[in-house]
């Protein structure tokens, strides 16, 4: 399965977030405790559900 958008609201420390990745390599990047750890959490989460 491929993500193609993907809309969190309210997870952990992300209140509202948008991703809409590339085809190929997406890099995930930001300053500590900016919510890299519970974006992938989130997509994560959503694989076992």
């Amino acid at each position: 399965m491929r993500l193609t958008q993907l809309q969190i609201k309210n997870f952990r420390n992300l209140e509202d977030t948008q991703l809409t990745p590339v085809q190929g390599v997406n890099l995930i990047s930001g300053d500590n405790a900016s919510g890299k750890t519970s974006l992938l959490e989130a997509i994560y989460y959503l694989s076992h559900v």
